[in-house]
């Protein structure tokens, strides 16, 4: 259960170190458009094989670590 977990998560977080390494001005950047899409497939995937509790746990996480993040964007503005 935990290698099936783990595949669709490496495969996109590898997807978006490409994604985010590749430089788009010059030909190179071709693969970094695929990356994207693999790696939203991964994710999806990941999601779909993971059990709730991860899940849940993956969801309020994005949504502490969002809230911390807009509140320091708010005070600045």
């Amino acid at each position: 259960m935990i290698a099936s977990c783990l595949i669709p998560l490496t495969l996109c977080l590898i997807a978006g170190w490409v994604t985010a390494g590749t430089d788009e001005r010059t030909l190179d950047g071709i693969p970094a458009p695929i990356a994207a899409i693999i790696g939203v497939c991964s994710l999806i995937w990941f999601v779909a094989v993971c059990p709730w509790p991860v899940e849940l746990a993956l969801v309020l996480a994005v949504l502490v670590l969002g809230k911390a993040y807009l509140q320091d964007i708010l005070k600045l503005g």
